[in-house]
């Protein structure tokens, strides 16, 4: 998933699910684990699936985390669909790049 979004300067860690607004192959076995982008200054990209399992009764969250504290996320929101998931990963990438380019 998120296979044509740049996430330079971060590394893809965990990708296991072939899933996009315009492929719904794995739909049906998503977990809380669905995707991770480890960056520099101890940034981090999560998504994941909280629901019901085997249902489509939930939500996608995308957290950035500093420091793995995640207690205190930089940032956390929650997405009803692939298409929203997809414009939220935009703007999470660009927050952690903002970020960033604050440190240097």
């Amino acid at each position: 998933m998120f296979e044509n979004f740049k996430f330079k300067p971060g590394i893809v860690t965990y990708n296991p699910y072939k899933l996009s607004p315009d492929d719904m192959t794995d739909i049906r076995c998503l977990s809380e684990d669905m995707f991770q982008v480890e960056y520099p200054n101890g940034y981090l990209i999560d998504v994941g699936w909280y629901g019901k399992f085997l249902t489509l009764n939930g939500v996608f969250i995308i957290y950035i985390l500093k420091d793995t504290k995640w207690d205190k996320p930089v940032f956390k929101e929650e997405y009803r669909s692939v298409a929203e998931l997809y414009e939220g990963m935009k703007s999470a990438i660009e927050r952690i790049n903002q970020s960033l380019m604050l440190r240097t």
